[in-house]
């Protein structure tokens, strides 16, 4: 079997078959980032509410709490749980039960480390899909409050103004007259630079413009 690049899972693996458990256990610590192990189904819920594995693989018949009793218990409290379960040929009945469930894969006994590969992958994809359309959504809600603060701070003027005929000042939505740079400035981010244009240089300083004619011969 080629060797594969570790998945970035951390994996609960509970057995309570010692020799089995080893074996098996370094196989799932080549193929993931961390594995946990537990020897009975009551250890193995435990280490799941601490340790928030993301695939859970556990023999059924074991002492102090079997692994489908766990695996209910687990599945009330995690419905995006993933579980693969090892099972003898003869436990027919306790198929049925994982079924119902909600078990995701199932290896026969004396475990296949191919077979357990395969559901691993399986397993694997869907944690990383969960995981590029957690970081979409996150991206997505980030991109839509950016926006809803770009808006919030974008002042704009639209629809028709009142704007007095004579002295130029503008009327507000509260009915008050404001000067036309003062409504500017409070409904845009433009600022003023205040001077004069020829027409008016000229009939507020007719004195400056006829030397200047005279300088020049007009």
């Amino acid at each position: 079997m080629n060797e594969q690049k570790p998945y970035d899972l951390r994996i609960l693996y509970v057995e309570d078959e010692a020799v089995t458990r080893e074996e098996i256990a370094l196989f799932l610590a080549r193929r993931s980032r961390e594995v946990i192990t537990a020897t009975n189904g009551a250890e193995g819920l435990e280490l799941f509410r601490r340790e928030k594995p993301e695939i859970i693989v556990t023999d059924i018949r074991m002492p102090v709490m079997d692994g489908l009793k766990m695996a209910r218990a687990i599945r009330e409290e995690s419905k995006g749980a993933l579980m693969i379960v090892t099972t003898a040929h003869s436990d027919t009945q306790y198929m049925l039960q994982a079924i119902d469930i909600g078990v995701d894969h199932y290896v026969v006994k004396p475990v296949s480390v191919e077979k357990l590969e395969r559901a691993l992958d399986k397993c694997a994809e869907i944690v990383e899909y969960r995981r590029t359309q957690k970081s979409h959504f996150v991206e997505r809600e980030k991109l839509i409050a950016d926006l809803q603060k770009a808006l919030a701070e974008i002042k704009t003027l639209h629809g028709i103004l009142p704007i007095c005929a004579s002295c130029k000042r503008i009327r507000d939505d509260k009915g008050a007259w404001q000067q036309l740079e003062a409504y500017i400035s409070e409904h845009t981010d433009s600022q003023f630079s205040h001077g004069l244009c020829q027409e008016c240089a000229k009939r507020l300083y007719p004195e400056y413009y006829r030397e200047e004619d005279h300088k020049t011969g007009h």
